[in-house]
């Protein structure tokens, strides 16, 4: 299991910076409140019901509804009884957990034994730290395996507990068609059909409507308020709730639902997933990883490979099921967000048979704000970065961005074709990302053809001038893109700035912060000119993986 490999560092931060066993025993107590309601309906409405047919209401239809109602009965006895099992499940998961944190090594033990280690390896200049050094190894060894044993204990733990939980939802559904035929079979059946169909049809129907209506949402709220302290402890652990709610399933069903819905694998060999392009300017494609389900990712240009947060692949539970990681790294972006990652290998899943094989993937294990202002946004959430973007991670497709991925996800399908270079459509009404070749694509009549993808050389003019070739990088995720002042000086509002490619063809122009076609880039004192996604809307855009090129068409 990779706790084996995971240095104390990152086990114990784990435990004692997530949310507690808090949330799961708030679960317990919802579910033992909801079984206790549940037998209390059930113990009620058998007495109603019997009171009724030993008294005034004989013959048939007394026996049918009577019949209908011990089912009813049954039905909500056995929902009592397995909310009460799945409270005591959860009760078992704390348990486990407060187990498991008092098992592991205080993260401030392992800072300050590291630390010491430092001090003791500075200060060595004579080989007389040497016992101590020793000595503090040990102790962290001993922490290490102190970390993995508790760790361990913990997966078997609250394993044994999940196995334990009953599929109530199946039984209730079932048992809820099972009284509808019921009902429809008895005598009374026709007579309540009549009722109802004369209730939808006057203005009772209407009031009738309105208030279940008034009620589905109080009682709607309330259930989505005690759902999510349920399904809280298992996102983390297995990146899925533990209630499904009908937006959400088993772990990576979601790829086969949600992403498979518009991916298609078309006659001439090539595949094409569909896009959304958020805020007009975000291209976010539907996927799966490893065993998670599917996620908005930001296909990005400007960057190299699929960066992901780790409760996106099915969470750790998930992220331990794919082996031991073959790297750590740090990565961050220039918003003010650093994050620690590990790479693993795992598959991304676009739906309809478009899955690649297992390719690596840095998978965020926590974030940090480097500024007070990326504090302020974001707090220590890798997630609330991208929120804005409507992304949960971002796959990099860039072949020569230079990172933070070691290779690009979609250059890793079993089919060699798909593995040649993608085409980002935005343009039009149904915007797209296929895979394939050129030929296969139906790709003629290149406007221009950029040596370098992303980062190249374009030519540009400010008011007229002569064009100035500028580094740049054309990158779709890039949004607005930058204006390097260094080289193209400071325009004023409202100038008009023409972009050309490297041989001189023209590719697009628009007014500076203000006019008729404004566009805002982001003005930077130094460094690359970032197109953002300008060339994007108005042109097929194809990535050449082999050759390093971007054509548009």
């Amino acid at each position: 299991m990779s706790f084996l490999t995971s240095p104390p560092e990152i086990n114990s931060l784990l435990m004692y910076s997530g949310a507690g066993s808090g949330p799961m025993l708030a679960a317990s107590a919802a579910w033992d409140g909801l079984a206790n309601e549940l037998s209390s309906a059930a113990q009620s409405f058998s007495s109603i019901t019997a009171g009724l047919a030993g008294q005034a209401w004989q013959g048939p239809s007394s026996a049918a509804m009577m019949a209908t109602a011990a089912r009813y009965t049954n039905v909500l006895s056995t929902a009592s009884a397995q909310a009460q099992t799945a409270a005591a499940s959860a009760q078992a998961v704390a348990g486990e957990f407060e187990a498991a944190l008092s098992a592991v090594v205080h993260p401030e033990l392992v800072s300050t034994n590291r630390n010491q280690l430092v001090q003791l390896v500075i200060s060595n200049l004579f080989g007389q730290n040497a016992p101590a050094i020793a000595a503090t190894e040990a102790e962290y060894e001993a922490m290490w395996a102190k970390d993995v044993a508790a760790m361990v204990g913990y997966h078997g733990g609250v394993s044994a507990a999940a196995a334990q939980l009953p599929t109530w939802q199946a039984a209730v559904q079932g048992a809820s068609a099972q009284l509808n035929g019921a009902v429809a079979a008895s005598p009374v059946g026709s007579a309540l059909s009549s009722l109802t169909s004369a209730a939808n049809g006057g203005s009772v129907g209407g009031a009738l409507t309105s208030a279940e209506q008034g009620v589905n949402v109080a009682v709607g709220q309330v259930r989505s308020d005690i759902i999510g302290a349920i399904n809280t402890p298992t996102e983390m652990l297995l990146g899925r709730p533990l209630i499904g709610t009908g937006a959400t399933g088993a772990a990576g069903s979601a790829a086969n639902s949600t992403a498979s819905s518009g991916a298609v694998i078309n006659s001439n060999g090539s595949a094409t997933v569909p896009l959304t392009i958020v805020g007009g300017t975000e291209p976010i494609v539907n996927a799966s990883v490893g065993s998670g389900s599917a996620v908005p990712l930001l296909v990005d240009t400007g960057s190299t490979g699929l960066v992901i947060p780790y409760q996106d692949v099915g969470g750790i539970f998930g992220l331990l099921s794919n082996g031991l990681p073959t790297g750590f790294g740090l990565g961050g972006y220039s918003g003010g967000l650093d994050y620690l990652y590990a790479t693993y290998n795992m598959p991304v899943n676009f739906g309809g048979g478009v899955v690649t094989n297992s390719t690596p993937v840095d998978v965020e294990l926590f974030a940090w704000p480097t500024t007070l202002q990326g504090f302020q946004n974001y707090g220590f959430s890798f997630q609330n970065f991208f929120a804005g973007d409507g992304a949960q991670g971002i796959l990099g497709v860039g072949p020569n961005a230079g990172g933070p991925g070691p290779s690009i996800p979609t250059q890793h399908f079993a089919n060699s074709s798909w593995d040649q270079g993608l085409l980002i459509n935005e343009t039009g009404s149904n915007p797209s990302l296929s895979f394939g070749t050129p030929a296969q694509l139906g790709l003629t009549n290149p406007v221009a053809a950029l040596q370098g993808s992303p980062i190249t050389n374009l030519q540009v003019s400010v008011n007229g001038a002569s064009p100035v070739s500028v580094p740049s990088i054309v990158d779709s995720g890039g949004v607005q893109g930058t204006f390097p002042t260094s080289v193209l000086g400071n325009p004023p509002t409202g100038s008009t700035i023409e972009i050309y490619s490297g041989s001189g063809t023209p590719l697009y122009s628009y007014t500076y912060e203000g006019g008729s076609s404004a566009y805002y880039p982001t003005p930077i004192s130094s460094g690359l000119m970032n197109t953002g996604y300008a060339p994007f809307s108005l042109y097929p855009t194809y990535i050449d993986y082999g050759a390093n090129t971007t054509t548009l068409y």
